[in-house]
């Protein structure tokens, strides 16, 4: 790894002189440029060791920089050759006075000159909206003056996104909201020079080679990972990763149009999963829409054959509870009326997705005019856009049932539907609840015995509450090895879930593998007797951070 200052920067000079010759430097792919104010300038030394010995690091930059001049007097004046494919701007604090409209015109110049140098991607750091509670009564007298603009530049920065595909924010703000980072309220201390300098580095990198926006990916299922070449529909597990903005993803059968439907919601900067069931498409292929720029990745779980119990319905909307205007209140029921062609159904494949409110809870899909079982099928956070897969069986009326425990928007989609006997539904039951005992560690193997001897594959909701860090849970066959594929991801802190149909042991039992301390919770919500062929080892079919 080398450090280039560039020839421009008043820290440091004679980037390409002869003196003082250029270091020879990695392929385009692998060269960031920086550019900062003063809060970045101490991270020059930190910066190169971020990144690591395969990328080549141009540190730019000047106290009281504006952005207007960081364009004319750095970016515009730097060597041609210097330029790779990734850039990045730390800056936004500084104005004499703040000017929305002057900042907007600025991102775009400074994008434009970017673009004219070949730079592929740029990056913005946001900036830290400093709260009283995090920094010292003298750093906060200090700050007065000023920092009431740095939310105002954020939103901008958000607003950005939309006008440039080529802009991912590094959201400083949305870690910052601790003590000890800064020596006075904006500029870094060593501590926070560390978790500085590692952000920068872990979004720039992980956006290499991302799905672009509004790209539809075909992944070949059939006759691949252990699916058969005949198979009507696979079970999948879609994750996204290194997230650009707020999007959704939606899965398909290749070769037809895009329904209006969504199968993953996420916002910028979340890994995130979500199961799906999909027919398979045109060239034994399913297709994946992802509305924003990210890394994609699916894993197989299994399959359903023709002629089997599953049928293709949809994927259609039933409803959206945003275009009715009022949010489902807490402990009020939404009731669904299924399509006529399913309404008979032993079983409805939807996807329910909530939008919350300013508090965090779950919702519990069931039959109309029975009691909701004592189990969740979404699991959200306040603020939050969660979906998750739903296989549940219809009142006589063809109707199923949602009720949020708090206040939310519910969309519902319908992906498919179960007839005759291969699918059994006795009612959700908790298998295992690991609150009632010691936290599993990192590493851990829960076992969930879910009573379905025998059984082909089991329809599980898999939560990992109050997670110690960011990390993932797998399901799997006891006794069998643990496959490279994961079932749920889930954040610091957060209590998330997702649905599954999971291969058992012949015992009847499914593990969970979770790489991070959380309990862990697993409830069964019904079982295949036949009809669906489980993968003992899940495959993974397609990963955008792999070369091809």
């Amino acid at each position: 790894m080398s450090l280039v200052l560039a020839a421009t920067a008043v820290v440091a000079t004679g980037g390409t002189t002869a003196a003082d010759p250029r270091p020879e430097v990695a392929a385009r792919a692998n060269r960031v440029y920086f550019i900062t104010d003063s809060v970045g300038l101490g991270t020059r030394a930190a910066l190169p060791g971020a990144f690591g010995s395969d990328w080549d690091v141009t540190f730019d930059g000047y106290p009281a920089l504006m952005v207007d001049q960081m364009e004319s007097n750095h970016v515009r004046k730097a060597p041609l050759d210097m330029w790779g494919d990734s850039a990045v701007v730390a800056g936004g604090y500084n104005y004499p006075y703040w000017d929305p409209a002057r900042f907007d015109r600025e991102i775009d110049s400074i994008i434009a000159a970017f673009e004219e140098r070949g730079v592929q991607r740029v990056f913005w750091v946001t900036l830290r909206e400093v709260k009283r509670e995090y920094v010292t009564a003298a750093a906060w007298r200090e700050i007065q003056p000023y920092y009431w603009y740095f939310p105002t530049v954020n939103e901008h920065l958000r607003r950005a996104l939309l006008r440039h595909d080529n802009l991912t924010l590094i959201d400083w703000a949305a870690i910052a909201d601790r003590p000890g980072l800064t020596y006075d309220a904006i500029h870094l201390s060593a501590f926070g020079i560390a978790e500085y300098t590692r952000n920068v580095a872990r979004v720039v990198k992980g956006a290499v080679d991302r799905t672009p926006d509004g790209t539809v990916t075909p992944v070949t299922v059939a006759g691949a990972a252990g699916v058969p070449g005949d198979a009507a529909a696979v079970a999948l597990n879609l994750a996204v990763t290194h997230t650009r903005r707020g999007g959704f993803l939606t899965a398909f059968p290749c070769g037809e149009p895009l329904p209006l439907a969504a199968n993953l919601n996420f916002v910028a900067d979340e890994t995130v999963s979500a199961a799906a069931i999909v027919p398979v498409g045109a060239n034994g292929q399913v297709c994946i829409y992802n509305s924003a720029a990210a890394h994609l990745i699916v894993d197989v779980m299994g399959s359903f054959p023709a002629g089997g119990d599953y049928r293709r319905a949809g994927p259609e909307r039933l409803t959206d509870t945003r275009a009715l205007g009022a949010a489902v209140a807490g402990g009020t029921e939404l009731r669904v009326q299924l399509p006529a062609s399913v309404a008979n159904a032993r079983a409805a494949v939807l996807n329910v997705t909530a939008i919350a409110g300013d508090e965090a809870g779950f919702v519990i899909a069931y039959p109309c005019g029975k009691e909701p079982p004592a189990t969740s099928n979404v699991n959200f956070a306040a603020g939050a856009i969660t979906p998750n897969l739903a296989v549940v069986s219809p009142s006589p009326s063809g109707a199923v049932c949602l009720r949020p425990n708090r206040s939310a928007h519910l969309v519902v989609d319908l992906f498919g539907a179960f007839e005759g006997s291969a699918l059994v539904l006795p009612g959700a039951v908790r298998a295992v609840d690991t609150r009632s005992g010691a936290l599993p560690g990192a590493g851990t193997v829960v076992t969930a015995p879910t009573g379905a001897s025998g059984a082909t594959g089991v329809l599980v909701n898999v939560t990992a509450v109050e997670s110690r860090a960011t990390g993932f849970l797998t399901a799997f066959p006891c006794g069998s090895d643990r496959p490279p594929t994961a079932n749920l991801n889930v954040g610091s802190g957060q209590t998330r879930g997702n649905f599954a149909v999971a291969t058992p042991d012949a015992s009847g039992n499914v593990c969970v593998f979770t790489n991070v301390a959380t309990h862990v919770v697993v409830d069964v919500m019904g079982t295949f007797t036949k009809d669906f062929a489980g993968l003992t080892t899940p495959g993974r079919a397609f990963d955008s951070r792999q070369p091809s």
